[in-house]
């Protein structure tokens, strides 16, 4: 039995036929007519944005009840419903009420731009151990931070600060021990191990060497699987 996408869920569901040019974005868009569905869907923006703040906050929440819940749900969110009305709803809506939790959590999660930890660490700080994707996602957007510092450490070449992959590794270890899935939190757990200690052999590294870290890895058996693919299998 086929998953249904989430366009194919949201063209089924009785709502969509009280927002008709989304609905009919969603079912050209299902059909592969990507013009002819951006094209309703700019005539949509326009048509939202003429409604009072309540309406527009209605269709986000409703939008977004989906994409919570579907794996597939980054595919509605292009750039012109973000820009148009997702973006502006939120900002209005954290300031209309700010003890919501939702607009940073979104913004956070899934519309964020490639500057999602704020908001993360807001919707952390509102919604506390409830807000358990948050509270990964924070986690994961350290570690992508951490494997980018170091993702040319075999050829002697860090690309950050002490200062920063050390507060990296700190806020993972403050917010690790809210993961509710004690499989997950020990994932988290070792990887911050990891980089804790590649962090620390780094800086060891440092005041004695400038080139071979592979090399001083390797004689110092340092468990790194990079270490045995470029040392050991040599």
């Amino acid at each position: 039995m086929q998953t249904k996408t989430i366009l194919q869920t949201i063209i089924e569901d009785e709502r969509s036929h009280d927002y008709p040019l989304f609905r009919q974005y969603c079912v050209r868009k299902e059909q592969g007519l990507r013009k002819d569905a951006l094209k309703v869907l700019q005539f949509f923006v326009e048509e939202m944005n003429k409604n009072e703040f309540a309406a527009r906050r209605s269709f986000v929440t409703w939008l977004f009840d989906y994409i919570e819940r579907f794996e597939d749900g980054h595919h509605l969110l292009v750039y012109p419903l973000v820009h148009g009305v997702i973006h502006p709803v939120l900002r209005e809506w954290e300031n209309i009420d700010p003890m919501d939790v939702r607009p940073n959590r979104w913004q956070g999660l899934f519309v964020h731009q490639g500057e999602g930890l704020p908001y993360l660490l807001k919707a952390l700080e509102m919604g506390g151990s409830k807000e358990q994707r948050v509270i990964v996602q924070i986690c994961e957007t350290y570690f992508s931070a951490l494997w980018y510092s170091f993702h040319h450490i075999h050829e002697d070449l860090y690309l950050s600060t002490y200062e920063k992959d050390h507060e990296r590794i700190q806020g993972i270890q403050d917010v690790m021990k809210l993961i509710v899935d004690k499989k997950v939190q020990s994932n988290v757990e070792k990887l911050a191990v990891y980089y804790n200690q590649l962090l620390s052999d780094w800086k060891e590294f440092q005041q004695m060497e400038t080139r071979g870290f592979v090399k001083w890895c390797a004689d110092r058996k340092k468990p790194y699987e990079w270490v045995q693919t470029f040392y050991y299998h040599q």
